[in-house]
């Protein structure tokens, strides 16, 4: 058994849930709630969620990603094209996915579960570089919110406590999950949303539902891999795999020199599909579950005008013995839209409609924007990995290092994790790539190239594996504050 995410107390919380017999769906509820205290910039009551389970027989996604509120302003949207602010603000999903995995498969209950991230939250915790470094950055775009009532100045080890979440939590604890979305939680939030200039309704939360939903799936090289269906990008993360294998990329050294600049068609291709053809899934025409494959794709990707990349988020892994648990939670950028409602900051989730008419991820009133949280489920037959991370736009960019490292190079899982990488941060149009140093790389073929020092790049990936025989592996990025431990 064991936990890896990216707070250490966040690891704690979760390894003494199972300590005390609780399952992976209730260490999972324990461990979202305490990072949502610990690390606010990243997910929290007021952002998304999805989770993905796999072992032996067994597989299940869920996703809990709202949809823009009733009074949303499109033209307004595709005008302005602002960046935070209450346009961008979406139903927030998490709490709805704590209910659902609590009453369908949790053996504790929801009020034991929020306690560590309620004393949290009430007592106080030293603040991490994480989230220090999300405040510094955020301080001049979002001042103006009531965001610097609660998130300005923080600085590393600082006490924080913030009683407003610790009274949020309390609520959800005591009156149960569903208060936040019909009850007297529900008409505080929207009371709040709306000093705040959101303009919403009470059935925007009421029908807010987290769902069990179907993943894709890719055979490749005698294993199957799975990830999260639209409205997220998942496929984008398949689509990149596949274009390893199909163009023989899987043949390169891991220090070619001409590795970076051989990615920049099949990332070019797998972003334009996605750009134009992925977002609600109840407004796309395409039935994507059959085109997993980069050869599906490659001659219907057109440029489109995406939304905004988004990097702040957090995932974590919890293995119980019988099953690995992939949990991912976000408000987009750092901090979400500005807007804090019981004592958390508000998603900023609506910044990933594209600013055009005419494509599945056209803004609109009560519509799913395209979502850039992901988690890659592996099944190698007698044995399961997960792999997730940090990453915004750019994530299905590193699951494929992470497999890449894995299963072409064969490098342990921390070596993977370790291992200098290169990220096309514009993926399309005038295409730029940081890379890290330990890349070789030729400087040719109209590639902005961006050098950055060693970890420097973005992702912070976890990854566990589990065999048959119960053996577990877990491990964190260098790159986070994070740790993984086991038991």
């Amino acid at each position: 058994m064991g936990v890896s995410a990216d707070h250490p107390l966040a690891v704690k919380v979760g390894i003494d849930v199972l300590e005390e017999g609780g399952n992976a769906f209730d260490a999972a509820i324990a461990v979202s709630a305490a990072l949502s205290v610990l690390q606010p910039q990243s997910g929290g009551p007021g952002g998304d969620a999805f989770a993905l389970l796999i072992g032996e027989g067994e597989m299940k996604a869920f996703a809990s990603n709202g949809k823009s509120f009733s009074g949303f302003d499109a033209e307004r949207f595709i005008a302005e094209g602002p960046k935070r602010g209450p346009l961008t603000v979406t139903v927030p999903g998490l709490v709805s996915l704590w209910g659902k995995l609590n009453e369908d498969f949790g053996t504790m209950p929801l009020n034991d579960l929020l306690q560590p991230a309620i004393s949290l939250a009430y007592n106080g915790f030293s603040a991490g570089y994480m989230l220090a470094t999300a405040s510094s950055s955020s301080e001049k775009e979002l001042e103006k919110y009531r965001w610097s009532r609660y998130f300005r100045g923080i600085q590393p080890g600082d006490f924080i406590t913030n009683r407003d979440m610790a009274r949020t939590l309390r609520a959800i604890a005591e009156r149960g999950w569903s208060d936040f979305y019909e009850g007297n939680l529900a008409e505080s939030i929207l009371r709040e949303l709306e000093e705040q200039g959101v303009i919403g309704e009470a059935d925007d939360l009421r029908k807010h539902k987290a769902v069990e939903v179907e993943p894709l799936k890719l055979d490749v090289e005698g294993m199957v891999l799975y990830e999260l269906p639209p409205s997220t990008h998942g496929i984008t993360t398949l689509h990149l795999i596949s274009a390893l294998h199909e163009l023989g990329l899987d043949g390169m050294d891991f220090g070619d020199p001409k590795r970076v600049l051989a990615w920049r068609e099949p990332v070019r291709i797998s972003y334009e599909f996605r750009d134009s053809q992925i977002g609600d899934p109840d407004f796309m025409s395409l039935d994507v579950t059959k085109m997993t494959r980069y050869s599906d794709i490659k001659e219907r990707a057109r440029s489109a005008i995406s939304g905004g990349i988004g990097k702040d988020t957090t995932f974590f892994i919890v293995a119980d013995g019988e099953y690995l648990l992939g949990f991912i939670q976000s408000l987009f950028n750092p901090f979400g839209s500005g807007l804090v409602v019981g004592g958390f900051p508000v998603q900023n989730r609506g910044l990933g409609f594209a600013r055009k008419r005419g494509i599945p991820n056209s803004p609109a009133p009560r519509k799913r924007p395209l979502h850039t949280l992901s988690i890659l489920g592996i099944d190698e037959g007698n044995a399961w990995r997960i792999v997730g991370c940090v990453g915004g736009d750019v994530r299905p960019q590193l699951h494929l290092r992470a497999y890449e490292n894995l299963y072409v190079y064969r490098m342990n899982d921390a070596q993977a994790l370790m291992a200098p990488r290169f990220i096309f941060t514009s993926p399309t149009g005038e295409q730029v790539v940081e890379v890290e140093e330990g890349i070789r790389f030729i400087e040719e073929g109209g590639l902005k190239l961006l050098k950055v020092p060693l970890y420097g790049t973005h992702g912070h990936i976890h990854t566990a594996r589990m065999d048959a025989r119960g053996a577990l592996l877990l491990a964190s990025d260098p790159r986070t504050e994070g740790i993984s431990m086991a038991f």
